[in-house]
């Protein structure tokens, strides 16, 4: 009998501590969604869900090469905010960056990476992003000009 007093004590007291401790996700204020639209200085602020989706589908499909932001296969180009604005043409803002993931282009903007760099106009040589839809692409784009705003670290260097 004592056996079962306790164990219906320890089942309510675990069945209460779902019901007691929800989790809460990262509610982001607007001052940090508000990121650049485009080359000319107007802002756009992305929603709450915008920035989770884009960090789900970053994660997902983009860390294997940009963990943290770092470019694995060179060094020298990150995606933090001062390499995006060096970049030709500018990628440090939405409107670049969903231009980027359509149609990427080498750092000097002079060399096509449409069949090197994934993309979604190429879901026959990047499968990974064939569900993606226009919105996705904003979507990661807005978490790439958001992350840098809440990780000092992102886009930093990679040492070995």
């Amino acid at each position: 009998m004592k056996r079962f007093i306790l164990l219906a004590i320890a089942t309510v007291f675990f069945f209460f501590q779902f019901q007691i401790n929800p989790a809460n996700a990262l509610e982001l204020d607007e001052t940090t969604r508000t990121i650049a639209l485009d080359e000319t200085g107007k802002t756009t602020i992305i929603t709450q869900e915008q920035y989770v989706n884009g960090n789900r589908l970053f994660v997902q499909e983009c860390t294997q090469c940009h963990l943290q932001g770092k470019t694995k296969t060179n060094n020298n180009v990150s995606l933090g905010l001062e390499d995006l604005a060096k970049a030709e043409p500018p990628r440090d803002n939405l409107l670049a960056l969903v231009d980027y993931l359509k149609y990427p282009t080498s750092y000097d903007g002079e060399d096509d990476y449409t069949e090197l760099h994934v993309n979604i106009i190429r879901p026959d040589i990047f499968p990974e992003l064939k569900n993606w839809t226009e919105d996705d692409a904003y979507d990661v784009s807005g978490y790439m000009l958001v992350a840098p705003n809440l990780d000092p670290y992102w886009g930093g260097s990679i040492y070995f």
